[in-house]
């Protein structure tokens, strides 16, 4: 096969694309326009036409060099030359600068021409236009390895063999175009398709079916398009595998408008045609049109075909007419299985998971139904929208079926499980599969995420790369997300590689997952540059990048994507302005205008957005306001406005909200709750608090949530019995639960008892995290324990690996300031590896006015004026110091400057009554 074959489907495409077939007289003004070739005159071209030595004219024409020439140059060699004798390609190629004619162009066969010719020493590569793309040319594989349009050697003599077409030839043509759907090779195909352009076997339906099936199954819809034009006589068969292939590969509307054209001709459809059409309708969700492709199905007698029945069942079930996909399925035999499972699977797309159940134990009870993979399929997809036990209960009737190692299935039941947040049985699932995919991985890795197990979710990735399996573009997204989730830009950059080594680099998909990625690591220019490296941008892609921009305190720039999104007359959506609301503080009712001019403002998403951003902005009055005016709400809204008043320090506001959302119909979820108890724990109120933990159990809201709160709030209100004991009936202790604990003794003084509770907590296992040693290094600090708190702080660096924070150094500044270690707590201070802030400053003036040290309090306030310029509080406690150690003069003159300031926040205290 030579480059006249690649030639003719490079120019092919160029014709499709103009909408006519290009003339001769346009080829040859092609050529005149390129500087290193000269042609000769027309007239001389087209009468030297009749001479035929196309063979070796075509042989020349495929020399890589010359096609370089060309191909550098933006010019496609027109198809027109190809057919021209070798006197003119001598003509015009002669005083080309960039090439060196051989002498073998006017030879002929069997006089001893060269073979193979040279071109300037080195051997031509024939190879058609796409393949030359496609990194085939130069750089590409050895040329003795792929001759003949990019044919494997395996394929030479299949090449040669062929020289006129025979009807055995076309069943070996067929047999090789199966070859190339086996092993998905479009180079291969693409081969195929122009040797049999070179024989003139295209008149051939039979063969041209088959060459169309391949382009579908290398899902290159593109050359399916442009071979199926050039069809003369398209029967049926080409018509459904081009409406099934655009129906399935994302162009359902072509597939319709394909249909309609069948419709004009004088073939008769069949099943297959209207089943494949009403799956397009199902996509497009185009009800209508689906009714009418209906009754044709009536019209044509096919009412009781399997296929056509199935797809109208699930177009009826996921378009929202429940009814119409029920009424069909009781005209169709009740043992069909398929059908069956159609049914069902139309339940769980139109939401209803109770009746699809109801629907699959009525089966079981009227005939003797063996459900299939499938069938389970369907099931465990509505058990996830259900209680847990009835997903558990379809898990036994799995493993007594016999279901329980198929890898379907139990990607279903990982899926399940992962989302009722039971992870050690997603895992006995994932571990019961012998042969796992990468579905199946997929599932697992999600449902990790899902549970945020990040780290574990990495894990599983790794195992499926040493497995050997590639990932796909849900596999990189969710990879993206966990190293979002870790804030890992180190391993975020190395699967950004991975992409870009993918075909998934110019995935929408994927693009916005490593915009996620890099704005949660805090790489705000790299996510804009993937942003700006992007073919094609969604709205999913946009919101993204104005909720990182938020995320990263950048809020005019989230603003200014708003505003390029509507210059660019990109859709906004729902989550477009929950994003910025969250992300624009400041602007958040001028958002809200826009959120009304795009019909978004009556959705509660929207609104309880708008009250969590007031609340965050500080502007409690509109909110309540806003709240106050809001007719409808859930109990979102009734927990942002709780949590929101608790955050703000009007904890009286948080429990009175509370007991008024309590007579409504809506019913608190934990967090809720936990935003109640945290106000009843500020306010000492046990009372209050012992009632909200009654409503807790009513309600039957009890996780590691509200047991925290509980145990927070216990241990606030001075109740320390209470808190241990509620502490010790728990089963499953996070890290959350077993700090909330050690806090509460290390706020009342317990610092024993704190140490014994991390002894415990190490003997369970559990590793402590920065909070832990805060909790305990203030609890040493309050009881004197100095070398307990030294140990500590070694360890946590030596043994535990964390690194000390601000915090951590502000508690051992108290702890050695506590104890009269003045000298030692500066020291701490010198030597930090960051400079001080105003925390560490206050603990250590604290100190000094605890053992009187004047000197050493004065340097403190110095630095804290330096930092935050003059602090009421600082000057205050100087001028108390001074009035202590006589020094009346200087303690007046901090008073002066203490009323000249704002003044200092009166405290305050409270007795409980009754």
């Amino acid at each position: 096969m030579v480059i006249a074959d690649g030639q003719c489907g490079s120019e092919r495409s160029r014709e499709a694309s103009s909408g006519k077939r290009a003339s001769f007289t346009e080829d040859y003004n092609l050529l005149t326009k390129h500087p290193n070739v000269d042609v000769p005159n027309l007239q001389s071209i087209k009468q030297m036409q009749s001479i035929k030595s196309s063979e070796y004219v075509r042989q020349a024409f495929a020399c890589q060099r010359y096609y370089n020439c060309l191909a550098n140059d933006g010019i496609e060699f027109p198809r027109t030359y190809l057919n021209l004798p070798s006197e003119v390609v001598r003509a015009t190629l002669k005083k080309s600068a960039r090439l060196s004619v051989p002498s073998f162009v006017s030879g002929r066969p069997g006089d001893g021409s060269r073979w193979p010719p040279t071109l300037e020493g080195d051997r031509p590569r024939f190879v058609d236009g796409d393949e030359y793309r496609a990194g085939l040319g130069p750089g590409g594989p050895p040329v003795d390895a792929c001759d003949n349009g990019g044919a494997p050697p395996a394929f030479q003599p299949f090449f040669r063999s062929i020289r006129s077409p025979t009807t055995t030839d076309y069943s070996l043509i067929i047999s090789r175009i199966k070859s190339a759907i086996a092993q998905n090779s479009l180079i291969l195909g693409r081969s195929f398709h122009a040797h049999m352009v070179k024989i003139g076997s295209l008149e051939e339906s039979t063969l041209c079916n088959h060459l169309l099936n391949f382009y579908v199954k290398a899902h290159s819809l593109s050359d399916a398009h442009l071979l199926f034009d050039e069809i003369p006589e398209r029967n049926l068969v080409s018509y459904s595998i081009l409406i099934s292939a655009n129906s399935k590969l994302g162009n359902p509307a072509c597939a319709l408008r394909l249909l309609l054209q069948l419709q004009a001709t004088e073939i008769e459809l069949n099943q297959f045609v209207f089943s494949t059409s009403i799956a397009a309708c199902s996509k497009l969700k185009n009800l209508g049109f689906g009714n009418q492709i209906h009754a044709q199905v009536i019209v044509y007698g096919l009412t009781t075909d399997t296929f056509v029945n199935s797809a109208l069942i699930d177009m009826y079930a996921k378009l929202g007419d429940l009814a119409s996909a029920v009424s069909l399925f009781a005209l169709c035999p009740a043992e069909d299985l398929v059908m069956f499972n159609t049914m069902l699977s139309g339940y769980v797309s139109f939401c209803a998971y109770e009746e699809a159940m109801r629907f699959f134990h009525r089966a079981r009870q009227h005939f003797n139904l063996k459900p299939t993979e499938f069938s389970f399929g369907s099931l465990i997809k509505a058990c996830s929208e259900l209680e847990r036990k009835v997903g558990e209960q379809i898990h036994g009737l799995i493993l007594k079926m016999g279901f329980d190692s198929n890898r379907f299935v139990g990607t279903s039941l990982v899926d399940m499980y992962g989302r009722f947040g039971d992870t050690e049985s997603m895992e006995m699932v994932f571990q019961s599969i012998m042969y796992c995919d990468v579905a199946l991985y997929n599932s697992t890795i999600g449902g990790f995420l899902r549970n945020e197990l990040d780290k574990v979710a990495l894990d599983y990735f790794k195992e499926m790369m040493l497995e050997g399996f590639i990932s796909n573009e849900c596999t990189l997204s969710m990879i993206l997300k966990a190293c979002g989730g870790l804030k890992s830009l180190d391993l975020g950059r190395v699967i950004h590689g991975v992409v870009e080594k993918s075909k998934f680099r110019q995935d929408v998909v994927v693009n916005t997952a490593l915009i996620d990625m890099y704005m949660k690591c805090g790489s705000v220019k790299e996510s804009c540059r993937v942003f700006g490296y992007m073919h094609e941008r969604n709205t999913v892609s946009y919101n993204s990048l104005i909720h990182g921009q938020g995320l990263n305190g950048n809020y005019k720039e989230a603003l200014a994507i708003f505003i390029d999104m509507n210059y660019k007359g990109v859709d906004v959506d729902l989550a477009t302005f929950v994003a910025l609301l969250s992300s624009c503080h400041g602007h958040e009712w001028i958002i809200y205008v826009h959120a009304i001019k795009h019909g978004f403002a009556s959705d509660l998403m929207v609104k309880n957005t708008l009250l969590d951003s007031l609340f965050k902005y500080g502007d409690v009055g509109q909110a309540l306001e806003f709240f106050n005016k809001m007719r409808k709400t859930n109990v979102i809204s009734w927990t942002t406005i709780i949590s929101g008043f608790t955050l703000s320090g009007h904890y009286s506001d948080a429990i009175m909200l509370f007991k008024k959302m309590v007579y409504t119909d809506i019913a608190p979820n934990n967090f809720t709750f936990s935003s109640v108890l945290k106000a009843c724990g500020h306010l000492s109120c046990p009372e209050e608090g012992r009632c909200f933990h009654a409503c807790c159990l009513k309600h039957g809201v009890i996780d590691d949530y509200t047991n925290s709160a509980l145990l927070d709030m216990y241990a606030r209100c001075g109740i320390l019995e209470e808190s241990r004991r509620l502490f010790d009936e728990l089963r499953d202790k996070d890290i959350v639960l077993w700090n909330t604990m050690i806090t509460g003794y290390a706020q009342h003084g317990y610092g024993h008892e704190a140490l014994k509770l991390y002894c415990l907590m190490e003997n369970n296992n559990i590793q402590p995290n920065h909070v832990t040693f805060v909790s305990l290094l203030s609890a040493c600090s309050h009881c004197g324990l100095v070398e307990d708190g030294v140990r500590l702080f070694d360890m946590m660096i030596s043994k535990h690996g964390i690194m000390p924070s601000m915090e951590h150094y502000a508690c051992m500044v108290d702890l050695y300031g506590r104890s009269g270690m003045l000298d030692r707590a500066k020291h701490v201070i010198t030597n930090m590896p960051f400079q001080a802030d105003v925390s560490v400053w206050a603990a250590f003036i604290s100190a000094c006015k605890l053992h009187g040290n004047v000197e050493l309090a004065v340097l403190a306030t110095e630095q804290i004026t330096r930092i935050k310029g003059e602090d009421v509080p600082t000057v205050v406690l100087m001028s108390n110091m001074y009035s202590e150690v006589g020094r009346h003069h200087d303690a007046e003159n901090m008073r002066k400057m203490a009323r000249a300031s704002m003044g200092k926040e009166p405290g305050l205290s409270w007795v409980h009554v009754g």
